[in-house]
């Protein structure tokens, strides 16, 4: 009865046509050109994660002036002055320009708290996870604002 339950869950959830809301299909925009100042990786993921866009084949087409940093900050520290809580923060300042002129300028900001760990592999790997998020969620809002353009 349970394997009859578990398969009829799988069969119809999986076939439920989810797809995310802000999508890079079927977007009425292309980005062409993407230029990047301040943090190296940071502006790597982000144009990795915006490149879908450049291979669009929209007339409306947009060019993207990005500056960006990254601060890791102690939050909290124990009694022997070691640190507990971490913070993160990932900004952007991104200018939108259509026909070599700026049409929006947006500040873009997202942090993250979380505990150090002793093991600075599993910490390293968590802050990876943490920021490509983070940027995620740039991304996401970038997409939306020119969206409304």
């Amino acid at each position: 009865m349970k394997k009859l339950l578990i398969t009829f869950l799988l069969i119809s959830l999986s076939s439920c046509g989810y797809s995310p809301i802000y999508s890079t299909k079927d977007t009425k925009f292309k980005i062409n050109e993407i230029e990047t100042t301040g943090n190296e990786k940071i502006n790597k993921l982000f144009v990795k994660k915006i490149s879908k866009l450049k291979n669009n084949s929209s007339n409306i087409i947009y060019d993207l002036e990005i500056s960006s940093s990254k601060i890791v900050k102690s939050i909290s520290k124990d009694e022997r002055g070691k640190t507990k809580i971490l913070e993160m923060l990932i900004s952007f300042n991104i200018k939108i320009k259509r026909n070599d002129r700026i049409i929006k300028s947006k500040n873009i900001s997202k942090n993250s708290t979380y505990n150090n760990n002793s093991n600075k592999f599993q910490l390293n790997q968590y802050e990876k996870d943490i920021q490509n998020k983070m940027i995620e969620k740039i991304v996401e809002e970038l997409l939306f604002t020119v969206k409304t353009l």
